[in-house]
């Protein structure tokens, strides 16, 4: 009798281990609608993973398999253990195999960190680009210029770097990449389009290439996707320059001093975080900022800014300074070409970029509004994606 149980507990033990997790799926399914806080989840969610759209019921769909796949991917991201035998996989591959277990990103030398779109982006570079569409584009931004001059405000345009161009040098071995030994300059018709037409411009991109032996550190954190607070630094300087070269704008001269850190945070983990590892190696070099203004400030400037991601490092840097400027902050990312989202975040500290927008912000009347009450007027795009985004447009059609 013992011996029959005995060799039955492994039968048993799978048995209750099974019906804890129905349980489990039965409270969560109970209660998430209404009271997601009592759900029974992993102490660390994972980062960057989202559930598959509701399954389609509907007889096509299932004969196809569609609508069982989507069930069954739901139903195992359900499950408490989830995110943890992500993290055991992802683990596992980076530690012994040195790839990532995330689809969107790669590993390149030295464990650095890309984005596949970006990796991309730059390797297929190397035609030449529409220089009608180039000057179009440069006239749009000339006009923005002229009509938010007119408006008694500062404007400057910002060119924002891509890690897989600036540092590819550490690009994965395997990767296809003739753009690599091209070493051609992708910017170089859209700066003499800007020069052309006498837009304030600074080109954060060269700038990160020309400045990158002049530190000890890199400019681009190994586990993060933008530059770090020193790269940004450099631009936000150069920036503010630009605002004052015709005279005493209402952003001052922006300079620092910099310290070197030895534990990564923010946004120079990004990418690390989206890895999924058990394990999560921070001690990495990066920098931490101390911002200075050339002058006082009579009043807190406001800067109205619209670009992408890497503007958020720039203002952070902007901000923390003894004027304390607050930034109105419209944050646009490319869901597929030609289709954007926009958000919106008003900030006077870096906290203030983790709080999710409300819908009723980010009106194009809200958008007029905000350009009213700035001093000073900041567009970016990135290089990866120069002459694509919505911010331009939007921008063109609020000053008109």
């Amino acid at each position: 009798m013992r011996g029959r149980l005995l060799q039955s507990l492994p039968i048993l033990g799978c048995a209750g281990l099974l019906g804890v997790m129905l349980l489990v799926n039965l409270w969560n399914a109970a209660v998430g609608a209404d009271w997601p806080k009592l759900r029974i989840r992993s102490a660390e969610q994972l980062w960057g993973v989202t559930a598959p759209a509701p399954p389609q019921w509907s007889l096509d769909a299932f004969l196809s398999g569609e609508t069982q796949k989507i069930v069954s991917a739901r139903m195992g991201m359900m499950q408490p253990v989830f995110p943890i035998s992500v993290r055991i996989r992802n683990q596992f591959l980076y530690s012994l195999f040195g790839v990532s277990g995330a689809p969107d990103l790669l590993v390149g030398r030295e464990r650095t960190l890309f984005e596949k779109s970006y990796v991309s982006e730059f390797c297929a570079r190397g035609a030449a680009p529409d220089l009608a569409a180039v000057e179009a584009w440069a006239t749009r931004l000339r006009a923005i210029q002229e009509a938010v001059a007119a408006k008694g405000k500062g404007f400057v345009y910002l060119i924002s770097p891509s890690k897989a161009a600036r540092n590819s040098d550490l690009l994965p071995s395997q990767v296809a990449c003739p753009a690599r030994a091209l070493q051609s300059d992708k910017l170089a018709p859209w700066r003499a389009a800007l020069d052309a037409h006498g837009v304030a411009y600074v080109d954060g991109a060269t700038l990160m290439t020309q400045k990158a032996a002049d530190y000890p550190i890199r400019l681009f954190p190994r586990g993060g996707t933008h530059w770090n607070y020193l790269g940004a630094a450099l631009a936000a300087r150069e920036l503010t320059h630009r605002l004052n070269a015709g005279g005493p704008s209402a952003l001052p001269e922006y300079d620092f001093d910099w310290r070197p850190r030895a534990e990564a945070q923010g946004t120079d983990i990004d990418l690390l975080r989206l890895m999924n590892l058990l394990w999560q190696d921070r001690h990495y070099p990066t920098a931490e900022i101390i911002g200075n203004n050339a002058r006082a400030c009579e009043r807190r400037p406001m800067i109205f800014a619209a670009g992408g991601s890497f503007t958020v490092e720039v203002l952070i840097n902007l901000i923390e300074t003894p004027c304390r400027p607050v930034a109105d902050f419209w944050h646009y990312v490319r869901h597929d070409p030609g289709v954007f989202g926009r958000g919106r975040h008003i900030v006077e500290s870096r906290e203030a970029f983790d709080q999710e927008t409300a819908p009723g912000m980010v009106s194009a009347a809200n958008f007029r509004k905000a350009l009213e009450g700035a001093d000073v007027v900041l567009l970016e795009e990135n290089e990866s994606v120069i002459g694509e985004m919505g911010q331009v447009g939007d921008l063109l059609e609020a000053t008109r």
